[in-house]
């Protein structure tokens, strides 16, 4: 790979992580650059910011060698990133982003540290970039395991084109978490986007409430349905006596990840809210977890820490 195409195969590495709802209890990450050697940026138990990771991500050097060994590589990720199993329950996945073949005499090893992974319950996703990349060493990655699914690609501008598709098998080989029951003060309302209807006016003068909108954004549902719940929300909002002392908003958006659209932490003014309403984007997936959602909601959204209040009544609209 020049340089060039080394940054825009960093730019593919951010793109996806900021795609993963990245913490200690959820899903880890872990970065590494090889070469003829290999140099590790990140570890999966690396207590950081998930935008600090990101930032080492962006920040990794371009080694520039002749040679990159992925024997090394996947020795390395065997004994070092997956070494010490410390949750046995979460699934394992190797991403192998490569644009070269290593040479024979280095190469044999490969089925050996594959086969190990595949002791270890990891999966390896050999992604090949390019020309150069060995067909035959990715073909030889992928049937040491049925779920060892290969990628190839012309180049690295492709990734962007590809990222979607390579994402979405990554999650479906994640168990659906089960759904987690909510904390019993919370109540739920739950609308379908083709029933929607003129929302009934909310009395709630002098009410004390924090109300959770849950948007669901998969292509499932689509731009359209999407863009109708997104329309539901404002007429909803509008009827609410929104405001510091009174009611609370958050809003999240779930396909096959959870993001955060607004917070309880933000500011809770009415007009501020339906402006950032107004900027949210379909974020599209092809693959909806409506256990993760729940289970964000009852882990984060409903913690002191996101700015709930212990004696507000909690609802959630999904």
């Amino acid at each position: 790979l020049s340089e060039a195409e080394f940054g825009v195969l960093k730019g593919f590495v951010v793109d996806v992580m900021e795609r993963l709802h990245i913490s200690q209890k959820r899903i880890r990450v872990a970065v590494v650059e090889y070469h003829d050697g290999t140099h590790s940026y990140i570890d999966l138990k690396d207590r950081k910011r998930p935008s600090e990771l990101r930032r080492i991500a962006s920040s990794v050097r371009y080694a520039g060698s002749k040679v990159a060994s992925t024997s090394e590589v996947l020795k390395y990720t065997l004994f070092h990133i997956f070494g010490k199993v410390d949750r046995p329950e979460a699934s394992r996945i190797a991403l192998l982003l490569t644009a070269s073949e290593e040479p024979p005499p280095m190469a044999r090893s490969i089925v050996r540290y594959v086969q190990g992974l595949k002791k270890k319950k990891a999966i390896v996703i050999p992604v090949g970039l390019g020309p150069h990349a060995s067909l035959k060493q990715i073909r030889l990655i992928e049937k040491q395991a049925p779920e060892n699914k290969a990628y190839l690609l012309s180049g690295v501008n492709e990734l962007e084109q590809r990222r979607d598709e390579i994402l979405g098998y990554l999650c479906d080989l994640v168990p659906d978490i089960p759904v987690t029951s909510l904390p019993s003060q919370v109540g739920q309302v739950t609308r379908s986007p083709e029933l929607l209807a003129t929302p009934t006016p909310l009395h709630s003068s002098h009410m004390i409430l924090d109300v959770v909108f849950v948007l669901e954004g998969s292509d499932k549902i689509g731009e359209a349905n999407f863009n109708k719940s997104k329309e539901f929300m404002e007429q909803v909002i509008q009827r609410m006596d929104v405001s510091q002392h009174s009611i609370h908003i958050s809003i999240l958006q779930f396909s096959y990840a959870v993001n955060v659209e607004f917070s309880f932490n933000e500011t809770q003014s009415k007009n501020y809210i339906l402006e950032r309403v107004q900027q949210i984007r379909y974020q599209g997936g092809n693959k909806t977890n409506t256990g993760k959602a729940l289970e964000y909601l009852s882990e984060n959204t409903f913690s002191s820490t996101q700015g709930i209040r212990k004696q507000a009544p909690h609802l959630v609209y999904m």
